[in-house]
């Protein structure tokens, strides 16, 4: 009998978490109703930036030692570090005072190089400051008056984070003032040698991403929403969250290409029972479709239309305005009836879409949510994924190249671990796709589907 290869499709009570990045605004209030667009949710923030510390300029070193500067150098990679916390200290005589280097901002050190004297802070976007001064008198060591003579900048001019903001020559040869964020020169003041950067503020809002009702308020952080919705669960994903008019184009079996599509897709989510190609992908999403719903496509069609290779561990972080999902996996696969004929059903409703995929710990499948009534439909889940170890006559997903999302049976679990070319042993299994190739996968890397495989 042949393998049954189509997503999971159930009715659920559905609860999403709607979180800021950043506390900020709440928009709506328990018990209000919300569509997939509607804006729950505000925060302004400035994002941080990588701050570049000089050290040289900072301890104002005209030459220094590189064992010395190793031995001064106080933080390492990888170390979270605050505003004002010292970051390197030279002693340059019994008499004289340490020289020193503070961070800042709070953020996280990415980066030290004793040879260059520089250390790259990663800022904490919370802790952001709007406005960065800059001493440029005290960096060039020069009259606070005479700094206007020094700048490479002015006022209302957009400077660079690490830029040059103004150099001059010292005895030890250039001194150098950079610009520790990037953002528009607001003022020079001669009076005290200052810069002052103002920086962008980046607005962040947060939609409900389901129709259903606001059924809790998580401080200044987000929401709660919960719907009830049919889900189809895909095999495969790119791109993140996005919503539309469910429209479906062709039928099982017959190919959909970029002729058939026009200017009435904008705006939609599409899907496609019959296999697509690179043309399509490409043509849907120059017409501005948010989202894609197909079977399957080949994944060289895939990393053309994206413009590089596919990263299997995660995906749904990808700069691409289109939602793409495929329910059966890689390949001209065909979308199954039971999935095509749920969407058809449902053609004109707004549904949301979710292409985030991570087959490894945690995994998560892309999603497509059908709002519904309670009590509506039969839709069931004809196949489930479920935690255990696979065993002969079992049916099973491998969620890894060359056979990403294929199905298959399992025909024997090996006692003993299989050497791969990446030299590790693993527990593996022998398992018969649908075309009667037979393949050895290590266990890690399927899934186990509830049902027989016969």
């Amino acid at each position: 009998m042949a393998l049954q290869e189509y997503s999971i499709v159930r009715q659920e009570t559905l609860y999403r978490e709607r979180r800021l990045p950043l506390p900020g605004e709440i928009l709506v209030q328990e018990g209000d109703r919300v569509e997939p667009g509607t804006v729950v949710a505000r925060t302004e923030f400035v994002p941080g930036d990588p701050y570049v510390v000089d050290l040289r300029s900072d301890m104002g070193l005209r030459r220094f030692d590189l064992e010395q500067m190793r031995q001064a150098i106080e933080v390492e990679p990888g170390q979270r570090v605050h505003k004002g916390e010292r970051l390197a200290s030279l002693s340059t005589g019994l008499l004289s005072r340490a020289k020193t280097a503070d961070s800042p901002v709070d953020g996280i050190v990415e980066y030290v190089s004793a040879v260059h004297a520089r250390i790259l802070i990663r800022e904490e976007p919370q802790s952001a400051e709007p406005v960065v001064v800059v001493n440029v008198a005290r960096h060039l060591d020069v009259w606070p008056a005479m700094v206007r003579m020094y700048l490479r900048y002015r006022e209302g001019q957009r400077v660079e984070q690490g830029a040059i903001l103004a150099a001059s020559p010292g005895s030890g040869g250039m001194d150098y003032a950079y610009a520790p964020a990037t953002g528009t020169i607001e003022r020079v003041d001669v009076h005290n040698g200052l810069v002052y950067i103002v920086r962008p503020q980046q607005v962040t809002r947060v939609t409900a991403y389901l129709s259903g009702e606001v059924v809790d308020i998580i401080a200044d952080e987000g929401v709660v929403v919960r719907g009830e919705g049919l889900v189809i669960k895909g095999v495969f994903g790119l791109g993140g969250e996005n919503y539309g008019e469910l429209m479906v184009l062709g039928e099982t079996g017959h190919p959909v290409t970029a002729e058939d599509l026009d200017d009435e897709i904008g705006g939609r989510v599409l899907a496609i029972a019959g296999p697509i190609g690179e043309d399509v992908l490409h043509r849907a999403d120059q017409l501005g479709a948010r989202g894609l719903i197909a079977g399957g496509v080949d994944e060289m069609d895939l990393v053309s239309y994206l413009g590089r290779e596919i990263g299997m561990g995660i995906t749904g972080e990808e700069p691409i305005d289109m939602t793409v999902i495929l329910t059966e996996g890689f390949g001209r696969l065909l979308m199954s009836p039971e999935v095509f004929g749920v969407l058809r059903d449902n053609q004109g409703q707004v549904v949301s879409l979710n292409g985030r995929t991570q087959v490894r710990a945690g995994a998560q499948r892309p999603e497509v949510i059908i709002p519904a009534s309670p009590g509506e439909g039969e839709y069931v889940a004809e196949r489930e994924v479920v935690e255990a170890q696979p065993q002969p006559g079992q049916l099973v997903r491998i969620v890894t190249a060359p056979h990403f999302g294929s199905f298959g049976e399992v025909l024997e679990v090996l006692t003993e671990g299989r050497e791969y070319e990446t030299e590790a042993r693993l527990l593996s299994v022998r398992v018969r796709l649908r075309d009667g190739e037979e393949t050895v996968v290590p266990i890690v890397n399927v899934e186990l589907v509830s049902g027989s495989g016969r």
